[in-house]
């Protein structure tokens, strides 16, 4: 376990008691001491953050920009969540990091998430774009106390219910909130979210554009990829982007994603998905369609278990 590690683990939950002003306050104090803050791109949602902004990246990597994608959670290691110039970070950048920031007495009161977000930053010094997704919620996230050029907003539905409230416009206002300079509202399955959208792009005189559908170019690239229909939607989102950017792209120049977990196939009979809420689960079953699996499941104790089992009970292989 290097020193890294070690500081993380002392850190304990990834995110500590709510305070609202603790990444503001270090922030505050951190970037007089960063080189350069790039452009950046906040990616805030309930399902989809990560490929939306792993698509955007490759997509911006095949243009000959330098991009970091910060992305959480990680599956098998810390570094997973710094994607720099197509490449998880290597264990040397992220320790450089570390010890740059260990400097600075008033960065040791980040929350585990908040530190995260800080690597991030200095990470980014040397990239063109900075790709951030948020954590949980907007409004508040660490994530949000950068200023941002653009903000993308992917699939709002239930999760998080215990720091988010219980109704879904408690959960879109806390993430429409962040909205900053000009947004993107994604594909949306509650009507409702495109309503608090909108009244909270008119109070702030955001820029707000709506997608309403997935993208021809987004379906032929997952049809010719062999890919859950879900990722379509998020693949529009980030094409939508490029279109605010004023980039050009060609669908037929993005890689195939690299990001684990997401519906993938690692075997011929074996498939991970990262999925944890009912949102996730009923892509999963939608993708699964009629076929019978063994299902291994882990999930920690406040996420809606039973509800998430009781969608996918008919694909499950009972013994």
């Amino acid at each position: 376990m290097n020193e890294l590690e070690q500081y993380l683990l002392s850190k304990g939950q990834e995110y500590r008691n709510f305070n609202p002003n603790r990444a503001i306050n270090i922030y505050a104090k951190l970037k007089e001491n960063l080189a350069k803050i790039p452009q950046t791109i906040q990616i805030i949602g309930t399902n989809g953050k990560g490929t939306s902004g792993r698509f955007l990246s490759l997509a911006l990597l095949q243009k000959g920009y330098k991009v970091l994608h910060f992305t959480s959670p990680h599956i098998f290691r810390f570094n997973e969540r710094f994607y720099k110039n197509g490449n998880i970070i290597s264990d040397e950048e992220l320790l450089k990091a570390h010890r740059y920031l260990m400097q600075f007495d008033f960065i040791k009161e980040a929350s585990y998430f908040e530190y995260a977000t800080f690597l991030a930053l200095y990470l980014s010094m040397d990239v063109d774009y900075l790709i951030l997704e948020a954590g949980v919620g907007g409004e508040y996230d660490s994530t949000s106390v950068i200023e941002r050029n653009l903000v993308l907003f992917t699939l709002i539905d239930f999760d998080h219910q215990e720091m988010l409230g219980e109704s879904i416009e408690s959960i879109a206002k806390t993430k429409l909130n962040a909205m900053k300079n000009t947004a993107i509202l994604g594909i949306q399955k509650h009507n409702i979210v495109q309503d608090i959208a909108k009244n909270i792009a008119f109070t702030k005189d955001i820029n707000l554009h709506i997608l309403d559908s997935v993208l021809n170019d987004a379906m032929t690239y997952v049809s010719k990829n062999n890919m859950p229909y879900f990722l379509a939607e998020n693949l529009s989102l980030a094409l939508k982007a490029l279109d605010i950017l004023d980039i050009e792209f060609d669908i037929s120049l993005l890689p195939k994603l690299d990001l684990m977990g997401r519906f993938q196939s690692i075997r011929d009979n074996i498939i991970i998905d990262v999925g944890h809420n009912k949102s996730a689960a009923f892509a999963i079953k939608e993708n699964l369609k009629d076929k019978k699996v063994m299902l291994v499941y882990n999930s920690y104790l406040q996420k809606n278990i039973k509800e998430i089992l009781e969608i996918l009970k008919d694909n499950i292989l009972r013994l």
